[in-house]
């Protein structure tokens, strides 16, 4: 078994079974590819995460590249869930985000490929970047009417994606956010005033098999992206 510090006030244990414990409180301390968390040389071993509930983040690069988690449980203390903080996870299936996250960062889910649903809580305000690029296995995905930012590429090459539904709250929509996501055939809109579309947003999806259900005015925005 094997344990020490992630944050100021944050432990961690990582049981012979592939439990990863984080108690304590406070924020985690971010990490990067090249100054890997504390667990990263047995981030193979980590089948299920459990974050205590007073940690307030999860940071940048913590869980990445656990190629066998399948099984995460956060808090309802966590705010934030930084930059690739799960990228690379390609055995989860399933994640629910608790309602005190207002941020989902860049690359957060990238290449969870196993990941067939997620849900995205009314805290959520921005998603970022790559936030779930090439979850492959995803197949439909519900935005809150809080997100007012869906971020670049947030879900390009999810082929698996059927449906999408933006709210009217969405201000602005990065470049190809949902490119490549070659099974939509319904994107829905209650947006009065259409948001600020990035280049080429729904690049090579079938638009000639997909139904366009948005507001008159918005017709256009949607068709151009």
């Amino acid at each position: 078994e094997e344990s020490g510090t992630c944050g100021p006030d944050l432990r961690w244990h990582l049981t012979d079974n592939g439990v990863l414990t984080i108690s304590g409180k406070g924020e985690m301390y971010d990490y990067s590819y090249d100054n890997r968390a504390p667990w990263g040389d047995s981030r193979e071993k980590v089948k299920q995460i459990i974050i205590g509930d007073d940690a307030t983040t999860i940071g940048e690069d913590a869980f990445r590249d656990c190629s066998n988690l399948t099984s995460v449980t956060i808090p309802n203390s966590v705010t934030t869930i930084g930059n690739s903080a799960f990228s690379g996870c390609r055995s989860l299936t399933s994640v629910t985000i608790p309602n005190s996250v207002t941020k989902i960062g860049d690359y957060a889910f990238s290449g969870c490929s196993a990941l067939t649903s997620v849900t995205i809580p009314n805290s959520v305000t921005e998603i970022g970047g790559s936030a779930f690029e090439g979850c492959s296995a995803l197949t439909s995905v519900t935005i809150p009417n809080s997100v007012t930012t869906i971020g670049m590429q947030a879900f390009n090459n999810c082929s698996a994606l059927t449906s999408v539904t933006i709210p009217n709250s969405v201000k602005n929509i990065g470049i190809i956010a949902f490119a490549n996501c070659t099974s939509i055939t319904q994107i829905s809109s209650e947006a009065v005033v259409p948001p600020i579309c990035g280049p080429n947003v729904f690049a090579d999806i079938n638009k000639s098999k997909c139904k366009l259900i948005v507001p008159k005015n918005s017709l256009d925005a949607y068709k151009q992206a």
